[in-house]
């Protein structure tokens, strides 16, 4: 049982590890941040299987090291989440002091440990000379009250609902700032699949369920548990979601992310250059004569360039081209064309495959050759934004394609 034990222990930390030494490669805190959650993730697990390894019941120095280590760290896991993502999706992301702030509960549980290290180690053991009586001598009168089965059950039960509660709220927060997030992509960036960190969301979402599940069988363990043997489901789950989550950080390629700038609960803001254009609705049921004005320098600007055609384009990069901002951009397509950034430029480029069909290209080239010449980079974002803006696959297009030009022929023959 000792070699399964420690394995599930030091998988966590491995990973952590290979994620320090791709943050330090890639610059990313990011990474740094995902390796600590891996890092409290294996505490929490370590608990558990030091004790099937023998470390409880060995009544050694082992057993006593167990009992002034603070493993259960739940209060880190829902900050440290929470700060993930905002690093993950902002390469500007730089640590600030008031962060702090949102560790304070886990400063505070620290004292608990810290107090009961300096009580038995320091004063009952050290100043005063007395040996540890409590648990075959292996522990003092503080880790004694920390685990005896009155107020200490209370507090640590107390502990438990908070702690669970505390991350369950960071999860909730987390999850309501990415779905802000798919918004920018489709505000900002033409193709936005790759970006949509689909890992990143399976990862919350795992959490959420991990917490849930994890949550309950504590407070059943709470309750009607005798010993760490009787806990096992609950830290088995935590194991489990810790290895699964592992896989999901690592599937997170940081260079695909440096060109997010991503704030929660932010949208561009108006400039002095944006030349007194007003605020208009996302509709285009009033034009506004100015924004009209703006669409006409789009469209001159589309129609000469093709900028659609590169696969990296975003919202920025087509302001700058037009000597404006993201902001003025933004508006002249939601109000004048009455769509985001993404469904305006991916119309474009369906419009462009179109073109190349009825030209015959599909002829000498696969339609997923064309489609990438077209500027999509993939074929499934080429296929949904290709019925999204059609109403039908690019297959039909091809047979409607062909359909007519044979109705043109037989015309031409007649």
């Amino acid at each position: 049982m000792v070699i399964p034990s420690f394995t599930w222990l030091l998988q966590g930390l491995v990973f952590a590890v290979i994620l320090v030494l791709r943050g330090l490669r890639e610059e990313r805190i990011s990474d740094y941040l995902a390796a600590l959650l891996l890092i409290f993730g294996s505490l929490y697990i370590g608990q558990w299987m030091l004790g099937f390894a023998g470390w409880y019941d060995n009544h050694d120095w082992r057993t006593t090291v167990m009992f002034y280590i603070e493993w259960k760290n739940l209060l880190a896991l829902g900050p440290l989440i929470w700060l993930y993502f905002r690093s993950l999706t902002n390469a500007d992301f730089r640590w600030k002091r008031s962060y702090w702030l949102h560790f304070l509960p886990l400063l505070l549980l620290f004292s608990e440990p810290v107090f009961a290290f300096l009580y038995d180690w320091v004063y009952w053991r050290g100043i005063l000379g007395n040996p540890f009586e409590f648990f075959h001598g292996t522990r003092g009168p503080a880790a004694e009250w920390g685990n005896d089965e009155g107020l200490g059950f209370w507090w640590y039960a107390f502990i438990t609902i908070f702690s669970f509660l505390h991350l369950g709220y960071y999860l909730i927060r987390t999850i309501q700032e990415y779905r802000q997030y798919r918004k920018y992509l489709l505000r900002e960036f033409s193709n936005a699949e790759q970006l949509t960190l689909i890992s990143l969301r399976v990862t919350l979402y795992l959490l959420f369920v991990g917490v849930s599940v994890t949550f309950l069988l504590e407070i059943w363990n709470q309750v009607y548990s005798k010993s760490y043997i009787d806990s096992w489901d609950s830290f088995f789950a935590m194991s489990l979601f810790n290895f699964f989550v592992a896989i999901q950080f690592l599937a997170i390629n940081p260079n695909l992310t440096r060109a997010l700038r991503f704030e929660p609960g932010t949208k561009p803001e108006p400039s002095e250059s944006e030349q007194g254009v007003r605020p208009v609705t996302e509709t285009k049921s009033e034009p506004d004569p100015e924004l009209e004005t703006w669409a006409a320098k789009l469209d001159n600007r589309l129609a000469s360039h093709e900028d659609y055609l590169n696969p990296d384009l975003k919202l920025g990069d087509l302001a700058e081209s037009l000597k404006t901002n993201t902001s003025v951009l933004s508006r002249v397509i939601n109000g004048v064309y009455g769509k985001n950034f993404n469904d305006f430029i991916n119309g474009l480029r369906c419009d462009a495959f179109t073109r190349a069909i009825v030209r015959g290209d599909h002829e000498r080239h696969t339609l997923l050759s064309i489609a990438l010449d077209c500027g999509f980079n993939s074929k499934s974002t080429f296929n949904r934004a290709f019925r999204k803006h059609k109403g039908y696959s690019p297959g039909e297009a091809v047979k409607r394609t062909s359909l007519i030009n044979d109705l043109g022929a037989d015309a031409g023959g007649h």
